[in-house]
């Protein structure tokens, strides 16, 4: 398996991982379906709960982590992810992330 695949949470529930197809469109995927080993894939649950924790559906934009080093730990873990996913998947895959992207959900 290759493609594009961008760590980027949006919503509750969710793996935060998705699939980028030629044409753009994201589809949510879970750890599994890309082949992550089980211990990266329960690295990347735990980050996404902390992620939901914080997460208020009815207001996205007002979301937020209650300090700025909780913030800053959670976004380096994020990225940490990233590069893990990446060495995991190998050359044949692009791998990205999007930390803030879920901030702008309110102005949509």
């Amino acid at each position: 398996m290759t493609g594009t695949l961008l760590l980027a949470p949006e919503w509750l529930g969710l793996s935060g991982l998705w699939q980028i197809d030629a044409k753009g469109k994201r589809k949510a995927v879970d750890a599994e379906d890309v082949g992550l080993s089980e211990e990266l894939a329960d690295r990347l649950e735990a980050w996404m709960d902390a992620f939901d924790a914080i997460y208020d559906e009815d207001e996205p934009a007002a979301s937020d982590f209650g300090d700025a080093v909780e913030r800053l730990a959670w976004e380096a873990e994020g990225a940490a992810l990233t590069h893990a996913i990446a060495r995991e998947l190998g050359a044949d895959w692009e791998i990205r992330h999007d930390l803030t992207g879920w901030k702008g959900k309110a102005a949509s």
